[in-house]
């Protein structure tokens, strides 16, 4: 798969209306439903415990070490950044009991459902905001938000739900006053971003805006009417109706533009979509326009290597239809392939990202556990449907490298978890580990040392499954999942304890089960919490009854349960509140409620305060 540039906006206009003529019909450019619902956007190379030894305070669990990731809480140690209720929240943590000194609204007019990020930069922390706004069709009436009264059978206004990302650089040099320096908002749905070096790489999904008709009830043409009218639309559109723009507001000037420059934009050579998948690069001393470059392509999952980021999407291929001899009828065909497609993008120095290459493996990935770089090698961990009816699951760890515009596959090695799925990868320099589940949990350990000739090195078959892997050094391996029946049942949350120090033989040592709880670790890494300074092992446990967060130490061989973070008497009673994210200043465990902020001693688990935050 390779990339072709533009030199031009004629030239890009060009080819998008080309494209949507071939492909417009009664739904516009989609394929079926009036609201268009937003993409969720979710491994490590020698990767060290968040909070290394001999510092003062935890640090948010990533990726890789030197790459940094957005968060709901992050901590410098005497202050705790979070947000709750569409504010920002500034809280003093001295003391050890926690204290709010400061609020700022991040909501905006005519957005809801406002969530947002962090990302800290010594006294400035870049906000990430995202939420969503409703968007009536062109040419039908707004009824849905009229405030006069409505005839029961009169009929509802057609609209979507339309992404709004907007970045905020806040200054906390006076954390009792923080104000917002500058403001970047851009057309477009926020996927995920990086930070190395104070230099942060911001990644967003844009689709074009145009004024489609559809068959919504309200506008009744018949289909081809309607394929009609949209091709006119088309041949009616300008570049700004197809790239994304952006606002941009400091103390001193506001400006706005095209996000991405023609010339900056680039196209698969197979076709990927209208969309625009844009990489900013963003400094938080102050605010630009991003300095973006661009790629007609779907986007949802993001890795970065401290010089390289990666942005991939899982792609259907097309049904392929079965023969029979029914004549009442075509029997449906086998499931479609499935593809991963992949772009690399230059972050290395603090310059706009620039584009690489771009390459495709086959199946599924999981997230961005699933995709690792070493030595300029990229590994990639997928799940693919095999065999005449694709029926059968198998899994494979593919490597591939940068040649020219191409990310070339160099070398693969296959059939692992057969009929399973994967549910966990995690990589430590040439050594990877891959977890597949359906009634046991095979754990395999790949020698990746030669990235032409990837083979599996060993294997242990166990109950249940390890969703999150978390590497201790000195040989040790954390799983967090579920533990299961011999027959493939959920019976419970576990954490694992892995001796991998001979990759021939692994071995669970170790383990701790909770029945009938479930722990938002398995599929959000930024819950886990380990801190080596005293062993503790901290991640959010919950049931149907209550939550709270599960206190582990953990040692040589052995996990002992050291205690349960229950929810404060003095918190509003909540029965289903449930814990977010744990963080460590000091001696002081501090544990992220849905609504609150709570303080333990470290060692006792005894309580310290509870800050309200809704």
């Amino acid at each position: 798969m390779g990339l072709s540039s533009f030199d031009a906006c004629d030239e890009v206009l060009d080819h998008l209306k080309s494209e949507a003529l071939d492909r417009v019909g009664p739904w516009g450019l989609r394929q079926g439903s009036l609201l268009v619902e937003p993409l969720q956007g979710t491994a490590e190379s020698d990767a060290a415990p968040s909070g290394a030894a001999g510092s003062a305070h935890s640090t948010t669990n990533v990726q890789e070490i030197g790459v940094d990731e957005p968060d709901v809480v992050k901590t410098d140690g005497e202050l705790i950044v979070t947000t709750a209720a569409g504010s920002l929240r500034v809280i003093d943590a001295g003391g050890g009991s926690p204290r709010e000194i400061a609020r700022l609204p991040l909501a905006e007019d005519g957005v809801s459902h406002v969530e947002a990020e962090l990302l800290l930069s010594g006294d400035h922390v870049v906000v990430l905001v995202r939420g969503t706004s409703m968007v009536p069709y062109a040419g039908v009436e707004d009824t849905a938000n009229s405030s006069s009264s409505v005839a029961s059978d009169a009929p509802v206004a057609a609209a979507w739900w339309q992404p709004a990302m907007s970045v905020l650089l806040v200054d906390l040099s006076d954390p009792r006053r923080p104000e917002v320096e500058s403001s970047l908002k851009v057309d477009g749905e926020y996927v995920d971003a990086r930070m190395t070096d104070d230099t942060v790489r911001l990644v967003v999904r844009s689709e074009p805006d145009l004024p489609f008709e559809y068959p919504d009830g309200i506008n009744r043409h018949d289909l081809d009417e309607l394929t009609a009218m949209n091709r006119k639309v088309i041949r009616e559109s300008t570049i700004e109706d197809w790239l994304p723009s952006y606002h941009l507001t400091t103390n001193d000037d506001e400006s706005s533009g095209q996000l991405v420059g023609c010339e900056d934009l680039s196209r698969p050579d197979d076709f990927a979509g209208f969309s625009t998948l844009s990489v900013l690069t963003l400094d938080p001393a102050g605010l630009s326009d991003g300095d973006a470059v661009g790629v007609l392509t779907d986007a949802n999952t993001v890795y970065a290597s401290t010089d390289r980021l990666y942005v991939a999407t899982n792609r259907w291929g097309e049904p392929v239809p079965l023969d029979t001899p029914d004549a009442a009828g075509v029997a449906p065909g086998p499931p479609p392939d499935q593809t991963t497609g992949i772009h690399a993008f230059d972050i290395s120095g603090d310059d706009a990202a620039g584009y690489l290459a771009s390459g495709e493996v086959k199946g599924r990935i999981i997230g961005p556990y699933a995709m690792s770089e070493h030595d300029d090698i990229l590994r990639v961990a997928t799940t693919q449907r095999v065999g005449p009816d694709r029926e059968t699951t198998e899994s494979s760890l593919i490597t591939l490298e940068q040649r020219g515009d191409e990310l070339v596959q160099i070398g693969a090695v296959g059939g692992l978890g057969r009929s399973e799925e994967i549910y966990a990868v995690r990589y430590f320099g040439t050594t990877g580990y891959v977890v597949t589940f359906r009634q046991v949990d095979p754990l395999y350990v790949l020698d990746l040392s030669d990235p032409t000739a990837p083979t599996v090195s060993g294997e242990l078959k166990i109950t249940g499954y390890s969703a999150y892997l978390h590497h201790l050094g000195d040989g040790r391996l954390i799983g967090v999942g579920q533990e299961a029946t011999t027959e493939g049942r959920r019976i419970g949350a576990q954490v694992s304890l892995f001796d991998v120090s001979d990759p021939a033989v692994p071995t669970k040592i170790d383990g701790h089960v909770v029945p009938d709880a479930w722990t938002q670790a398995e599929w959000d890494p930024h819950a886990f919490l380990y801190w080596a300074d005293t062993g503790a092992l901290v991640v959010p446990m919950h049931n149907n009854d209550a939550g709270g967060a599960l206190v582990l130490d953990v040692g040589g061989d052995s996990i002992t349960e050291h205690g349960v973070i229950t929810r404060s008497e003095n918190a509003p009673q909540a029965p289903y509140a449930m814990v977010s994210r744990s963080l460590v200043i000091g001696d002081t465990l501090y544990t992220r409620w849905e609504d609150g902020l709570q303080a333990n001693d470290l060692d006792g688990l005894g309580e310290r305060g509870w800050l309200d935050l809704r």
